[in-house]
This record gives C-alpha cells, structure tokens and sequence, in this order.
C-alpha cells in the first residue's frame, strides 16, 4: 500500500531493476568513445599477436615426401621425428 492508502499492482522483476537503476545512475569514468577506441586498440593488439604466429605450422609440420602416397611416411623420416625437428 502507498502512502494514501491505495494498493499497488505488483511489479515484475525487470520492471523493478529498471525503476531501481534509474534512481542510481552514475557516470563513467571516461567518455564512451574512449571506451571503444581502447577496445578498438586492444583487438588490433590482438590482432598482432595472432598474425606473429603465422607460418609456424609449416615450421613444425612433419615433413613431407613429394610425389609419395599421401599419408605414407617419408623414408628415413620416421626414427627421428618428433623428437628433433629440423634434423633431416
């Protein structure tokens, strides 16, 4: 009951939170834009490491044999391999 004796309809949940949070709002520390631009940098950042990983499956990739069955190993590849790569 309110204040004049009248009852009042009960609110749903959502209707509450959102009634709750415009009575406390508050201001961002920094201005929205800067916001993005920091996300903006952050993935380029990403970005970054991500493309300074390129290549590297062919670095550590089991040689192949050219012109061999697909899937047979290469000769004289098996004994070493993985256990030194790079010492073919």
């Amino acid at each position: 009951m309110d204040n004049r004796g009248a009852r009042l309809a009960p609110m749903s949940t959502f209707a509450a939170l959102a009634a709750a949070e415009e009575a406390t709002h508050t201001e961002l520390p920094i201005p929205a834009w800067l916001i993005g631009l920091i996300a903006l940098l952050v993935f380029v950042l990403l970005l970054g490491v991500t493309w300074s990983f390129r290549g590297t499956h062919n670095r550590y990739a089991p040689p192949s044999g050219h012109g061999e069955t697909p899937g047979a190993p290469a000769a004289g590849d098996g004994a070493h391999w993985p256990e030194h790569p790079g010492q073919h």
